[in-house]
């Protein structure tokens, strides 16, 4: 069997991937599976604050698309400043995530949490006053710089709430990231329809100010209901660029940005692309609901599996997989003409895209975590940090490029292109997971070789010299 699957490694590459992932199963196998009702009631607590801290915050994030833009040009800004002034939001939060994981254990936990949720709700709140700033170069100034603190907050903050589930909940990291992202997808759904609301009832200010001090009220809220955790402040044992030594944590990192990428590409593509099938606006918008809306409410499913089965490379190369033809049937692709371009095609084809990504990006936290492990990172929240840190920053690398070079990509060659070129990243994601898999495989079964052929020459020396003992007596007694 071994030899059938070295000559045809593509055909079985399922078979691959289950058997590179069987020791982390035979490992899981005496753990229990997650259940809500079994944990104890702070841990309940815990995770259902977490998870509305979430929602909170990420309505934040998100209330001011549907009136910032016409603010802003009101107030002589271009554009192209408002969509960087969206844009560099992400891009701070790339850069700051690996810092601030890597000082976790020195900053804390608790304090990085409670400082990142009061510095975010600070800036929110002072976002809803920049309408009285003077027009042109000064607002902004200002806009940027309210910008880029919020989002040194949300660095903080998110780091070290995945850092602390992952010390609470270290066998059902996966199961918790899932249901910790379906109160992000709500937030960020749901988000800029209580922006839109709450503008019209009071003006600029009061989506910002209620928002705002709700995630300071409630930040403080989370960080009473948190169990004390080990993060001692002592040297840091391994940095956050030992990481990088994890082959598995660098494949799945480019699962993670490819991941974020597809989520962000749609978002200044998708509607025009829509509007070719004489679609209103009203219709377009619930267009847009369906892939977020799947990716939510499925995310807690792939971590339940991920967690419960311990395939995680599996659903990472299956998602990918999978992914290429949820993208292929978007565009439709000009590489499969017999692709129809028509609303149920691409209802069909949201509907899967959801489905795959969460599949493909879900289980990628907890790969990381498996990869940081492989390459001898101690299991605490040291580790935990600089891995949360890690994923953060990659999600955020790829929420930056999706809107920016995508959008370009796709004003330069069209939608059908840039959907193809998606799908081309997310198959070079597949193989380079697929790559992974079958190298450590093949590196395993040479070990395991090397051990066996050891242990019998020295069974072999053994018998020998038992052999050679007994001829020596027999001679004697002769």
């Amino acid at each position: 069997m071994t030899d059938s699957s070295e000559k045809t490694p593509l055909i079985n590459s399922d078979r691959v991937l289950q058997d590179a992932e069987e020791k982390e199963k035979s490992v899981d196998t005496n753990k229990e599976e997650f259940s809500f009702s079994r944990i104890t009631r702070r841990e309940k607590l815990l995770l259902l604050s977490m998870g509305l801290m979430n929602f909170f915050a990420c309505t934040c994030f998100s209330l001011l698309a549907p009136f910032f833009p016409a603010e802003a040009a009101r107030k002589g800004v271009s554009t192209t400043v408002t969509g960087f002034i969206f844009g560099v939001f992400e891009f701070i939060i790339f850069i700051s995530s690996p810092i601030f994981g890597n000082y976790i254990t020195r900053i804390g936990s608790k304090f990085m949490f409670s400082c990142g949720t009061f510095v975010t709700g600070t800036c929110a709140i002072l976002f809803g006053v920049l309408d009285r700033c003077p027009d042109g170069t000064v607002y902004i100034v200002m806009c940027f710089c309210c910008r880029v603190v919020e989002a040194l907050g949300c660095s903080a903050y998110v780091t070290a709430l995945f850092a602390i589930t992952a010390s609470v909940f270290p066998d059902n990291v996966s199961t918790v990231f899932g249901a910790l992202e379906t109160f992000s997808g709500i937030g960020m759904m749901v988000g800029p329809a209580i922006g839109g609301a709450l503008y019209t009832a009071g003006g600029f200010g009061l989506p910002f100010f209620a928002m705002g001090s709700i995630v300071i009220l409630y930040g403080l809220f989370c960080l009473y209901l948190m169990p004390p955790v080990k993060d001692h402040h002592s040297k840091l044992s391994k940095p956050f660029i030992y990481l990088l030594k994890s082959p598995l944590a660098l494949v799945t990192g480019i699962s993670i940005v490819v991941g974020a990428f597809s989520l962000g590409f749609m978002d200044p593509t998708l509607a025009q692309h829509l509007s070719k099938l004489h679609l209103n606006t009203w219709q377009i918008g619930l267009m847009f609901l369906i892939a977020p809306g799947i990716y939510a409410f499925t995310a807690p499913l792939w971590g339940w599996i991920t967690d419960s089965k311990g395939y995680v490379r599996t659903m990472i190369f299956i998602g990918n997989l999978l992914s290429v033809l949820a993208f292929l049937m978007l565009g439709p692709s000009s590489l499969i003409p017999f692709f129809p371009f028509n609303i149920w095609f691409m209802i069909i084809s949201l509907i899967l895209l959801g489905l795959m990504v969460g599949c493909a990006l879900i289980p990628t936290f907890k790969g990381v975590l498996q990869g940081a492990l492989e390459i001898g990172m101690p299991e605490n929240m040291d580790t935990h940090g600089i891995v949360s840190g890690y994923f953060n920053s990659l999600f955020s690398l790829g929420a930056f490029l999706g809107p920016t070079a995508g959008g370009a990509f796709v004003d330069a060659f069209g939608f059908k292109w840039g959907s193809t070129g998606v799908a081309g990243l997310f198959l070079f994601a597949a193989f380079l997971i697929l790559l992974y898999a079958l190298l450590s495989s093949k590196c395993r079964t040479s070990h395991a070789d090397t051990v066996s052929q050891t242990d019998y020459l020295q069974i072999e020396g053994e018998n020998s010299s038992v052999e050679i003992m007994t001829n020596r007596e027999s001679q004697i007694t002769v």
